[in-house]
């Protein structure tokens, strides 16, 4: 009864919220439209076409071109930013009128999401006393997630790095680590590497070569793909984009540690040092969490999860739109925290995982569109902070090097005698 009820519960809000989202998207103007973050990109893919890769990150071409697409007297404001790799995504598009275009590939990511939260459920160590319900409960709180509402209505981007994250846990767990750095890394790399850094401490501290030479082969192949694309000059421009994207978007818009700051403090030196002192001690966080996840298969989640956070907040442009890159952490967590209780789901430690999951999708929900200087300034780092330091506090799993494939499987109770950790 105590398991029906919370899923009935767990299904009706995130229905509701789900519902909101697909109107909200339903009434995204013409105008709209061709003025989404997808439709930066979906100029970038024009001038790969025409030839003009080179002149990717020319701003004023970029700016002209996407000009063309807007009614007259428009004023916009969206450069062209991200890896060559996304106009590279997007070019199949192309063929398609902007409108059409901007549908298309919101609905694709959706469903990108939609699929990285399904292969992390799948893949979870579920105890085998639980049936579908408890899943398909999991499922739909990561997707209705507050960080989706701007994801679908901006046509972004991040169901890719999503599904590569979900790619590699099922990899950590099925013992390919080299699969996983890769899986990680490419994805990343190819659409929002600003947010990896963290991940990428996490890696190294962890000291598997095979990860590392995974991740690494991972990121050439982003880097040739992008050379291929736009050559030396198009490489340098898009260097020269990051710096401009910082001073572009306002920073007490921007959801990391330096936008808690910038939001409090206000611009200038001091809350400058002070946001790049937070972010530098967030990754210091990761990769404490990187070592002692080394050997412990079953601090695998925790550990994953809270280096995702802190990576996210580490980052100095990061938007409400990126927080569902977390959603397949929230789904392998809610795995190990109902691997690790007995009796009816959810228990303590599930009800704990979705607490957290509910209190980020509400600040991200408050902190969209908001640029307001404090109070109470922005409300996301709080919680992403609060992530990170409940998974640096979780005592460290016992269990050892070894298969973690076989450690898994005993975890979730699909093995004879199963025993292990379910820290």
């Amino acid at each position: 009864m105590r398991t029906r009820r919370a899923v009935v519960i767990a299904t009706a809000v995130s229905t509701v919220l789900l519902a909101y989202y697909a109107i909200s998207w339903a009434q995204v103007t013409p105008v709209r439209e061709r003025g989404t973050d997808f439709s930066a990109s979906y100029v970038a893919a024009l001038m790969l076409r025409s030839g003009d890769g080179a002149e990717l990150y020319d701003q004023h071409a970029e700016h002209s071109r996407h000009l063309t697409l807007l009614p007259a007297g428009t004023v916009i404001n969206l450069p062209f930013i991200t890896p060559p790799t996304t106009a590279l995504l997007a070019l199949p598009l192309t063929v398609l009128d902007p409108g059409t275009a901007f549908r298309v590939w919101s609905l694709a990511e959706l469903i990108l999401l939609a699929l990285a939260v399904w292969i992390a459920i799948r893949a979870g160590p579920w105890p085998s006393r639980l049936g579908r319900a408890p899943r398909a409960a999991t499922f739909l709180i990561a997707v209705a997630a507050g960080g989706t509402y701007a994801f679908l209505l901006l046509g972004q981007i991040d169901g890719i790095a999503s599904l590569g994250l979900a790619a590699a846990y099922v990899a950590w767990r099925t013992d390919r680590s080299a699969a996983a750095g890769f899986w990680l890394a490419i994805a990343l790399a190819a659409t929002k590497p600003h947010l990896a850094i963290g991940l990428g401490i996490w890696l190294i501290a962890r000291r598997d070569w095979r990860e590392l030479a995974g991740a690494a082969a991972g990121c050439a192949l982003v880097a040739a793909v992008s050379l291929a694309l736009v050559g030396p000059s198009g490489i340098a421009g898009f260097v020269s984009a990051l710096s401009f994207a910082v001073g572009n978007t306002p920073g007490p818009s921007t959801l990391g540690l330096p936008g808690l700051v910038a939001s409090w403090l206000g611009g200038g030196a001091i809350p400058m040092v002070i946001g790049i002192a937070g972010s530098l001690i967030a990754l210091v966080g990761c990769g404490v969490l990187g070592a002692r996840s080394r050997g412990r298969p079953g601090a695998l989640e925790a550990s994953l999860a809270g280096a995702a956070a802190l990576s996210l907040v580490a980052s100095p442009h990061l938007l409400p739109h990126d927080l569902v890159i977390l959603a397949p952490a929230f789904a392998w967590c809610a795995a190990r925290a109902a691997a690790a209780e007995t009796g009816s789901w959810p228990g303590l430690v599930s009800i704990r995982v979705v607490a957290a999951w509910a209190v980020l999708g509400v600040l991200t929900l408050v902190d969209t569109g908001n640029a307001a200087p404090a109070p109470p300034g922005r409300l996301v780092p709080l919680g992403l902070i609060g992530i990170g330091i409940a998974a640096l506090l979780l005592p460290a799993s016992p269990t050892r090097a070894g298969n973690p494939a076989r450690v898994a499987l005993a975890q979730s109770g699909g093995g004879r005698g199963a025993g292990g950790s379910t820290a």
